[in-house]
C-alpha cells in the first residue's frame, strides 16, 4: 500500500505519528508524535498534567481507557509541593506507566527508538532550573520536541540541553505507557 506523497515527494505522515526518512547526509530519521497538550491546574502538578497527556495520547490510539488515578495525596498538596522522586514508581503503577532504563547520555537514536516503540515519554528533570516534568514528543536533527505542562504548550530545545537537564540518576525519570496495562 503506497502512502500519499507531499509536494516535495516525501511520503505523507500519519496523523498521530510523524516519522520521516532522513534527507541525504542525515543519519537519523525524525519522529514527532501528536500528543495533546494539557496545562497543569496547580503550581506543582506538572507530573499529573504530563501523565494526563500520555493517557490522552494512548486513548486516541487504542480507543481504550486506562487508569488515570495518579497519586491523590500528592495532588492534594500540589499547591505547595510537587511529586517527590520516591513517588515516581507509585505514579507509574497507578496510571499504567513503566520506567525506561537509566542512562547518563541519551543519543538521538535512543530517543527515536523509545518514541517509535513506546510513544510519548514522561520526563523528570531540572528543565528550567527547578524540578519539573515534561512529555518528550519528538527528536531529530539534534533537537527534541516536548509538551510543557506549564501553560500546556509545545516547545523544543537541543538534545544536549535534554541530556544536561534530565534527572538521569533518578529511577523513573523517564517513563512510558506499559503496553501490558491497558
Amino acid at each position: 500500500l503506497a502512502r500519499p506523497r507531499t509536494p516535495s515527494g516525501v511520503a505523507a505522515l500519519s496523523p498521530t505519528r510523524d516519522v520521516a526518512s532522513p534527507p541525504l547526509g542525515e543519519l537519523m530519521p525524525k519522529i514527532r508524535l501528536k500528543v495533546p497538550t494539557v496545562a497543569q491546574e496547580k503550581p506543582n502538578s506538572c507530573w499529573h498534567a504530563s501523565a494526563s497527556m500520555i493517557w490522552s495520547y494512548w486513548q486516541s490510539q487504542t480507543g481504550r481507557q486506562g487508569p488515570m488515578f495518579t497519586v491523590p495525596d500528592a495532588y492534594a498538596r500540589a499547591d505547595t509541593v510537587g511529586l517527590y522522586p520516591t513517588e515516581f514508581i507509585t505514579l507509574a503503577k497507578n496510571v499504567g506507566l513503566k520506567p525506561l532504563p537509566l542512562s547518563n547520555q541519551l543519543t538521538e537514536a535512543d530517543l527515536f527508538r523509545d518514541l517509535r516503540d513506546s510513544g510519548p515519554i514522561w520526563c523528570a528533570g531540572y528543565w528550567f532550573g527547578v524540578g519539573h516534568i515534561i512529555v518528550l514528543t519528538g527528536v531529530g536533527g539534534g533537537r527534541i520536541q516536548f509538551n510543557d505542562p506549564d501553560g500546556g504548550v509545545e516547545k523544543e530545545d537541543t538534545l544536549a540541553w535534554f541530556n544536561q537537564k534530565l534527572a538521569s540518576g533518578i529511577a523513573g525519570c523517564r517513563m512510558v505507557k506499559d503496553a501490558q496495562r491497558y
